[in-house]
C-alpha cells in the first residue's frame, strides 16, 4: 500500500494534493473512530484531520462508505498535540482513487479551513475548496445555517462570539506596536473595537510570508482583509494572529456590513 501511494505522490498525478504532504511522510493505514475526524492505526495511535474545523451538525458520523484499513491512510504532518493525537492529512480511497479528506469536507461545506501547518499551495488548495462551498451555499454556508462570518465594524456582535472559531472581514484602520506586540486595529478606539495581535517573536516569519505576496506590515494599513481564528476579549474583541495563513487581503471584495454575513 505504501509503495502504491508513494508512487502516486512522486509522479505528481495531482500536484496540489502532493503539496499538502511531505515527500518523506510515510502513509499509515488507519480506521475511523467514534469521534468525527479522528482515526486510529493498528497500534492504537490516534490521528486527527488537521487544518480543518469539522462542523458536526447534519454530517453523517461515518466518513467512508466502508470503514476499513484499505480505505484511509494518515500522512503525519507534525508531532503529537496535547491530546496525544498526531495531526495528519487523511487520504480517502488510498488504494484506488486517492482524495484528501480535508479537501472533500471543505468543498462540501462540512468544515472550516483552520490553518495550523499548511502554507503556500496547500493552504491555497484548502482555502479555495472552502471558497467553492461558500459561493455555492453548500453545507454550513447554506441559507438555513448561520455562517461564522462577521464584520469587524460590529464589536458588540463579535463579543457574543467570544470563544468561537470565526472569520472576520473588515478594513485595517491603523497599525501599532509595543516592544512585545504588533497590533492591527480595525477601529479608532482600541478599548472597544476589534483588534488583531501578533507576537513580536513571530514577526520574522510573518514578514517573510507577507514578502512572498508582495507586502510588508506597513502595507496592511487600510487594506480590506479576512482573518480567521478564535475570538477572545481584552478590552474589546481581539484575535491572535499566530499562523500567517490566517489572514488574506481581499481588496477585490467588499467587507460586509451589519454583522454576521456570508459570501
Amino acid at each position: 500500500m505504501v509503495a502504491t501511494f508513494s508512487a502516486f505522490i512522486v509522479v505528481g498525478a495531482h500536484a496540489e494534493f502532493a503539496s499538502c504532504v511531505s515527500d518523506n511522510a510515510v502513509p499509515v493505514p488507519v480506521i475511523e473512530t467514534a469521534e468525527f475526524g479522528v482515526f486510529s492505526d493498528v497500534s492504537g495511535r490516534q490521528y486527527h484531520a488537521s487544518e480543518i474545523l469539522p462542523v458536526l451538525a447534519g454530517i453523517p458520523q461515518s466518513i467512508g462508505s466502508t470503514a476499513n484499513e484499505a480505505n484511509f491512510q494518515a500522512m503525519p504532518i507534525g508531532p503529537k498535540n496535547r491530546w496525544q493525537m498526531i495531526p495528519a492529512m487523511i487520504v480517502m480511497n488510498a488504494n484506488s482513487a486517492p482524495t484528501l479528506l480535508q479537501n472533500e469536507l471543505l468543498a462540501g461545506g462540512k468544515a472550516i479551513f483552520m490553518p495550523q501547518a499548511s502554507f503556500g499551495a496547500c493552504a491555497e488548495l484548502l482555502r479555495n475548496s472552502e471558497q467553492t462551498a461558500r459561493r455555492a451555499g453548500r453545507g454550513l454556508w447554506g441559507q438555513n445555517h448561520a455562517a461564522p462570518v462577521y464584520w469587524a465594524g460590529n464589536p458588540d456582535l463579535l463579543l457574543k462570539a467570544a470563544g468561537d472559531y470565526v472569520i472576520v472581514q473588515g478594513r485595517i484602520v491603523s497599525l501599532g506596536k509595543t516592544p512585545r506586540t504588533r497590533y492591527l486595529n480595525f477601529g479608532r478606539y482600541w478599548k472597544t473595537d476589534f483588534t488583531v495581535t501578533i507576537a513580536r517573536s513571530d514577526e520574522e516569519a510573518f514578514v517573510t510570508h507577507l514578502s512572498q505576496i508582495g507586502l510588508s506590515f506597513e502595507d496592511l494599513a487600510q487594506k480590506a482583509v479576512e482573518i480567521r481564528g478564535v475570538l477572545d476579549v481584552k478590552d474589546g474583541p481581539f484575535m491572535a494572529w499566530t499562523h500567517p495563513e490566517q489572514l488574506v487581503v481581499v481588496e477585490q471584495k467588499r467587507a460586509g456590513r451589519g454583522g454576521q454575513n456570508r459570501d
